[in-house]
Formats: structure tokens, sequence, C-alpha cells
């Protein structure tokens, strides 16, 4: 190491309190960092002169005979001060950006004081102080990202927990409303319209029930890691034809198209295995033109079952196909009134969580020749 190193040690010692005043006041003129503004002088500074000794410190035991030409990053990692400052100012609603550019504006006022001094500083002295700065921006950043992240999750596991209380919670008066709906309409008294207002509501019932029962699946599957099923010996091809006339009876403008093959005996959670049909051959019909059949396929195999469903409505974009089974997910298609009316984009993601709890699998084609068509892997078990 050549001789300017000393020299820098020096006066970064002698010079701390100079550097922070100027650290301070380009903190605070800085319009990309507006946080800053409102702390007081005690609060910017916070960590900061610790920092910059940790600064020196990591300089002089990177300048010690038999080290490497450049600053240890294990030994610039181990400085807690770092880790305190990126912690400190998340606490003041600092986000990344903004930590870094206060880290990068201590470098900045180092640099001029070496200018202004006439401290010519070699390569090596030049590299070692960067990068010295560099890894306190890394270990900054990696604060950061820890903090945040760990936050993000605890925020993510709170709201499903308030979504889970929430959906228990809304069954008890849901189930009022149907009862009493129920009632209405077997009383001989009640008139032809007033009948047909009961049947909306019921209807509108049934729908804001579903979806409390979609919300729950995905906290379920969230906190979980997967649906719970309960496998019974069942035939999924009575299942199937269940789920297609009761379709069939909900949408008479739309025509389903059912061939079943095979066997469709085995063993699986026969309340799943009808909410995996309605929800993808549902989807089929809601995407589908009237004048255009849906097509279901339910094929019984040696080891499996497979069931197919199709329709010839507008293709899936390309560019949704990887992420069509993620929650709220929805095609960018034609009919957005009815998109719009319908659930919460629930109905793909909780199909591939009952097919992944019963260990299949699911897959998605969709062109503008050939249609959309999924098709579901269910194994037999042995």
């Amino acid at each position: 190491m050549s001789q300017p190193l000393p020299r820098v040690l020096s006066l970064l010692r002698e010079r701390k309190d100079e550097l922070m005043q100027q650290w301070t006041s380009r903190i605070r003129d800085d319009p990309k960092i507006p946080q800053a503004h409102a702390l007081n002088e005690e609060d910017l500074r916070n960590y900061t002169p610790k920092l910059l000794e940790d600064l020196i410190d990591s300089l002089a035991q990177s300048a010690r005979p038999g080290m490497p030409g450049g600053a240890s990053s294990q030994e610039i990692g181990s400085s807690e001060a770092a880790k305190v400052h990126a912690s400190h100012r998340l606490a003041q609603r600092y986000c990344l950006a903004a930590e870094l550019r206060e880290l990068g504006a201590l470098r900045s006022v180092i640099i001029d004081m070496f200018a202004r001094e006439r401290v010519n500083l070699g390569d090596g002295e030049a590299q070692l102080v960067h990068s010295t700065l560099d890894e306190v921006m890394v270990t900054a950043a990696v604060e950061v990202e820890r903090t945040t992240s760990a936050e993000l999750r605890r925020d993510v596991v709170l709201r499903e927990m308030f979504i889970a209380v929430l959906g228990h919670d809304l069954r008890t008066p849901l189930a009022a409303v149907r009862l009493a709906a129920a009632a209405l309409l077997k009383r001989e008294d009640v008139t032809a319209a007033v009948a047909r207002l009961v049947q909306r509501i019921a209807a509108s019932n049934d729908r804001a029930v579903r979806m409390v029962e979609d919300m729950l699946d995905l906290t379920r599957v969230r906190c979980h890691g997967g649906l719970p099923v309960e496998p019974k010996p069942i035939d999924l091809c009575s299942i199937c034809r269940q789920v297609v006339v009761e379709l069939e009876l909900s949408r008479p403008e739309h025509t389903i198209r059912l061939k079943v093959q095979g066997d469709g005996h085995g063993t699986w959670d026969p309340g799943r295995m009808e909410q995996l049909m309605s929800n993808l051959i549902g989807n089929a019909v809601d995407y589908s033109p009237p004048e255009e059949p849906v097509q279901v396929e339910l094929r019984g195999q040696d080891q499996a079952v497979v069931l197919e469903v199709s329709n010839r409505g507008s293709p899936i974009p390309p560019e949704l196909l990887p992420v069509i089974f993620d929650p709220f997910r929805r095609g960018d298609q034609q009919h957005e009134d009815l998109r719009r009316s319908k659930g919460l984009g629930l109905g793909l993601f909780i199909a591939k969580a009952i097919v992944d709890a019963h260990g299949g699998s699911i897959e998605v084609t969709s062109t503008q020749e050939q249609g959309t068509t999924f098709r579901v892997m269910l194994p037999r078990p042995s």
C-alpha cells in the first residue's frame, strides 16, 4: 500500500465533525430525500458518526500487512453501524433509494474533502476507499430488504388472518339471509313480483357465500400450505354429470356437451371434486359465447382420471398464461360486464390448489384456432 493511505486515515479522523456538518447540510438540501427535512439534527446525525468510525476502522484493517488490496467484505459486513443506520431510517419511513442516496452523499463529502486537501489517491487507495464505501451501502441495502421482507410477510399473515375471521363471521348473517329467502318463497301469499325479488336476493346471497368460501380457501392455502382434503371412494363421472346439470339449469342460454369414457371411480374428496369441476366448467361457460358449446370430457385411465374442459371464447393472452393460476387473475378477454359481476378471480387458483392437494396436475392451452382447454390429471390412489 502506498503512502497516501495514512494521510487518508488521519484526515478522516481529524475532520469527522466537519464531514458530518457537510453531510447533514447536503442531505437537508436534497429534494429527493424529503424524509430528512422532517428530522431534527440529532435524529439526522443518529448512528452516522459511528458509521464513519467503522469506515475508518475498515480502511485501517485492510491496510495491515498481509491483507488483500481491497476491503474485506466479511470485515465490513460485520459492522453493525450500517445495519443500525438502515433500521433507523426505515423507522423514519425511508425507502431503499433514500437510504442509498444518503450513503452516496457521505461518499461525496469524503471524496470532496480529499480533493480540497489535495490528497491524490493511487489506484490501490482509491479502490480501497470506494470498495469500503460500496460494502457499507450493500450492507445497508441488505438490511433494508431483510426488514422490509419481514414486514411484508407479517402484513400478509395479518391480512389473511383478518380474511379468515371476517369470512367465518360473515357465514352467520349470510345463512340467515338464505333461510329468510327460502321461507318467503314458501309462503302462499307472496306475489309473483315479490317472489322474483326474493329469488334475486337468494341468488346474490349464494354468490356472496361462494366469495366467502373462496376467501377462506385462499387463506387456507396461504397459511397452511395447501387445502385440507378428506378423500373418500367416489365416482367422478357421477359428480361431473351433476355439475353439468346444475350449470345448464343456471345458464340455460349455454350448451355444455359432456363426454364420459372409462371408469371414474377412485378415492378423492367429493366436495373438492365438485368444487374443481364447477370452477373449471363454470369458467369455460363464463368466457364462451352462447352460440359456442362448452366441451367437457372425462376419461378414466388405468392409473388416473383425466378431465378436459374446452371453450371457443377469446383466447387467453400469451403473457397471462404463466400466471393464470395465480390469485385474483382474470382473462383480458371480451364480456367485460360479465367479469365485473362475477367472483374475486380465485376460481382457477383454487382449482389448482385442489388438484395439487390430490397429487395431480393441471395445465392450460389457449389459441385462436383451437380455443382454450384446461386439462386436469387426477391419479388414482393405490
